[in-house]
């Protein structure tokens, strides 16, 4: 429990921009050479992308780019993705459209853009008009505003396609604190840098950390306050001027500065001395600033599902319980990796919801984006914040766990936020609300009673009410038979036990005795018997009842020709077989050849035996084992 705790309170996303892969550029003939239409001699890196460095949504060039599985294929080549009247071929130096990967363009001269066309053309498929905003903030230039540089000290890049690298830094020494109100980044290494935040520490770091940079595998102690966050693309961080983040004095005095170098070619030789210049002023604003993180930390994806969605609600027990005040929100972002498809945030109240603090929409692990409030959004003792995630796994054929990885999946979502108590603990301000199988741990601590998530009421579930009434409702119908399910447990399952117990329900909240039946949340150890028992005493009637409910599932109809099919014969009539009498005829056929396999098993066992005494063989030698030690069930009538 502690190990999944840690790794949550840690857990992280880039709050804005996109993560440009370089790699892509290789794809695609002259990829780092396109220019940029709206700066002379500019280069635009994000070829696919509206944003010159790879941010935000895609183009129509990266949209036929991505149709084309991420290659430059001969129909790409051919096609004129920004309607500008030049092929995207002609456009990249390859007008021939013969190209292939690694080799030398026709041309590397006169190139233009393939998804950006002349914004004065009649037929520029540009969603846009005018040329995007470049990064201003002018209270980066105020008066009373100074300039520090963060960086790593140059370091090597490890072979491996995931690296999380960290060093600790003195963020300000002064008696009087200071506002800490922008940043901009200071990249060393674009090939390998994939994002990088700078964490406020409740305590001094280690000095190990300050000396030299090691990787952290995204756990550093009591750093847990996220102040800068950057993901490629991203020209600076402007924070809202109503607010900034306290440095110094009776605020945070030293920060760990965390890099994730992405490297999937394992390329080894690389070095990396990024970081980030952050802005501080003297004159302080209004509020402080925080962050606070919200999501579902127990993903299990199972493979080659088109849809499968995750959702958690940071209830109103824990913002009424924990926030002292109405909060007011300037950004929100979601975070998931590489099989996120879509996500949305919102903001809800007495059951209606306010704001869509991210609303619905595609999600590109490459583009992530933050979505900023000025004015602020209000945020009201017990209020709630729902998060969203829809994931497709059908690319893949093994289960897909919550973690770091870009292999692995998350489902989180950030808030900034003023005011922030800098003096209280993350947990005593809800400084994060994470949820396992639905049971959120904010709920836990603040003894408020009955726990109740999802219509399971997790008290009851924890202090053994449920389960051992549960048990003993099952042993009374016959749900720990050892000779297959009892109609009088399928009948108390399907028409008792699921409908009005959501714990055990596994179209509800089944997950969440699951995940107390392994012993998190420190439970009584006969009450972590009693619900392994309940979940153990389930397992052959549910999978009769859903044997049965597909023999009873109607054949989808035959589309290909419109002649009206007579309807089915009931089951109950003559002739007509019902799945409950296929079952019968299944268990029978099955029991039948159980027994001649066995007596044939006895036959060859008295010929062998007969054979080993015919060699002579010591009559004192061992037997065949007892039936008990070669199998073995789960002795659920050992309660009894």
């Amino acid at each position: 429990m502690k190990t999944v705790l840690k790794f949550l309170i840690v857990a992280f996303v880039p709050l804005q921009f996109a993560v440009a892969h370089f790699e892509f550029q290789s794809r695609i003939p002259n990829g780092d050479r396109v220019p940029n239409p709206c700066q002379l001699g500019a280069i635009w890196a994000g070829v696919g992308h509206l944003s010159p460095a790879g941010a935000n949504a895609k183009n129509p060039f990266g949209l036929d780019f991505k149709a084309a599985g991420l290659q430059w294929t001969v129909d790409l080549c051919r096609k004129d993705s920004d309607g500008d009247g030049l092929t995207n071929g002609q456009e990249l130096g390859d007008p021939d459209c013969v190209w292939k990967v690694g080799a030398a363009p026709a041309r590397t001269t006169g190139l233009s853009h393939p998804g950006i066309c002349p914004l004065d053309s009649a037929t520029c498929k540009n969603s846009w008009t005018v040329c995007p905003k470049a990064f201003s903030c002018p209270a980066l230039d105020g008066a009373n505003v100074t300039m520090r540089n963060f960086t790593l000290k140059p370091t090597p890049v490890p072979a491996t396609e995931t690296t999380y690298i960290c060093q600790a830094f003195e963020l300000n020494n002064t008696a009087s604190p200071v506002h800490l109100i922008g940043s901009r980044p200071i990249i060393d290494n674009k090939n390998v840098m994939h994002h990088m935040i700078m964490y406020a520490c409740s305590v001094k770091p280690e000095q190990t950390l300050f000396d030299n940079p090691k990787q952290c595998f995204m756990a550093v102690g009591n750093c847990t306050e996220m102040l800068n966050l950057w993901g490629y693309g991203a020209k600076g961080e402007c924070f809202n001027s109503n607010a900034g983040f306290r440095i110094g004095g009776d605020g945070f005095r030293y920060g760990v500065l965390q890099l994730h170098w992405n490297n999937p070619a394992r390329h080894s030789g690389y070095t990396d001395a990024s970081g980030f210049a952050l802005y501080f002023t003297q004159n302080l604003r209004p509020y402080d600033l925080g962050t606070v993180m919200y999501g579902e930390g127990n993903l299990v994806l199972p493979p080659r599902q088109p849809l499968i969605s995750v959702n958690h609600t940071c209830p109103s027990v824990c913002t009424n319980r924990y926030h002292t005040e109405t909060r007011y929100i300037t950004g929100a972002t979601i975070h998931m990796h590489t099989y996120g498809i879509k996500g949305r945030i919102s903001l809800w109240r007495n059951g209606t919801m306010i704001k869509d603090l991210s609303p619905l929409q595609v999600y590109d692990y490459n583009s992530p984006e933050i979505h900023a409030f000025d004015p602020p959004i209000e945020y009201r003792k017990g209020d709630e914040v729902k998060t969203e995630c829809y994931f497709n796994t059908q690319k893949t054929n093994v289960t897909i766990f919550f973690g770091e990885g870009t292999s692995d999946e998350m489902c989180l979502s950030f808030l900034y936020y003023y005011p922030n108590n800098v003096s209280v603990s993350t947990d005593d301000k809800l400084g994060r609300c994470i949820g396992l199988s639905g049971i959120n741990l904010c709920w836990l601590p603040s003894g408020i009673t009955p726990q109740v998530e999802r219509g399971c009421n997790i008290t009851a579930m924890r202090n053994g009410e449920i389960p051992n009434r549960v048990y003993s409702e099952m042993a009374a119908n016959k749900c720990f038979s050892r000779t297959g399910c009892d109609p009088l447990c399928r009948n108390y399952l399907e028409n008792t036990l699921w409908p009005n117990n959501a714990c055990y329900d596994p179209k509800r909240s089944r997950q969440m005795a699951e995940l107390l039946a392994l012993g998190f949340f420190q439970l009584n150890s006969a009450v972590t018997q009693a619900i392994s028992a309940t979940l153990f005493g389930q397992r052959f009637c549910e999978q009769e009842i859903k044997m049965l409910a597909e023999m009873d599932r109607p054949a989808a109809p035959d589309r290909t020709t419109t002649t009206a099919t007579p309807p089915a014969t009931p089951s109950s009539q003559k002739g007509g077989l019902s799945s409950e009498h296929l079952l019968i005829i299944i268990v029978v056929c099955s029991c039948l050849g159980f027994i001649l396999i066995l007596a044939l098993l006895i036959f060859l066992s008295i010929k062998l035996k007969g054979a080993s005494s015919a060699a002579g063989l010591s009559s004192g030698q061992q037997g065949p084992p007892d039936k008990s030690s070669v199998y073995k069930v789960y002795d659920n009538e050992a309660r009894d």
